[in-house]
């Protein structure tokens, strides 16, 4: 587990009540969005394999990008990274020379090579939070590429924690432990858009979750579902101040 301390969000708005709240927001397709760099480690990928192979592999991640999956491996996949890593699996190319290619991605994303972007209104609803909300932003990614990218998506200095390299779905108990320490389950609420690593960890404790749905793939164990992160905004701040 990798952190890369971004300040302590003191920029955020004085809270008039005490408020000991976690926020837990994921990084690919939550808080980091776009797949041009997808398209660059599906590449990568598929030039380990022969010319019909890679022209198969390639097609098969072009449609699932367009919302169209055409194989197996990609049909359950939750985000363009996952299905470059499915399909991977599908063709036979070996995982240390895929993570290779997602590492080198990484490296080239951080050095801004790719179109990213974050959420419709996300730092402003950064700022909106009373100072007594934690927020963290915990990711797979490696630590090294989180800098950079958070400061082109304008998020610089808006997390109290960015903890890369987390391992999820299995790291995902020590990093609670830690955002925890003595504070009670339902006092974190952890936001993201791949049950298996972003929210199931939580819940299984006790957390609150909120699942971004970009694929109309129900979780029927999410406190709260959005087809976007900015739809639930609303329910965050409610969660917030209700709790």
């Amino acid at each position: 587990m990798g952190a890369v301390p971004l300040g302590a969000a003191a920029g955020r708005v004085a809270s008039q009540y005490v408020n000991d709240a976690i926020l837990l927001f994921d990084y690919d397709g939550t808080v980091r969005l776009g797949t041009e760099h997808a398209s660059h480690y599906a590449r990568l990928v598929a030039a380990e394999l022969a010319p019909d192979d890679e022209r198969a592999f390639l097609a098969a991640h072009a449609a699932f990008l367009a919302g169209k999956p055409t194989t197996a491996s990609t049909f359950d996949a939750y985000d363009a990274d996952n299905a470059v890593r499915r399909l991977a699996g599908e063709f036979g190319v070996a995982d240390s020379v895929r993570h290779d290619a997602y590492v080198a991605t990484r490296k080239r994303m951080a050095d801004g090579e790719f179109a990213v972007w974050a959420p419709k209104g996300f730092r402003e609803f950064l700022w909106s939070l009373p100072r007594t909300i934690e927020v963290a932003l915990v990711t797979n990614a490696p630590a090294s590429s989180l800098e950079p990218v958070v400061e082109r998506l304008g998020l610089d200095g808006l997390f109290d924690h960015v903890i890369g390299d987390a391992g999820k779905p299995e790291g995902m108990d020590a990093i609670l432990d830690e955002l925890l320490e003595e504070r009670a389950p339902d006092a974190l609420l952890s936001i993201g858009d791949i049950p298996r690593n972003d929210l199931a960890p939580a819940a299984d404790r006790g957390c609150a979750t909120a699942y971004i749905d970009h694929y109309g793939r129900p979780w029927p164990r999410a406190t709260a579902s959005g087809a976007t992160l900015d739809e639930l905004y609303p329910f965050i701040h409610r969660w917030i101040t209700t709790r």
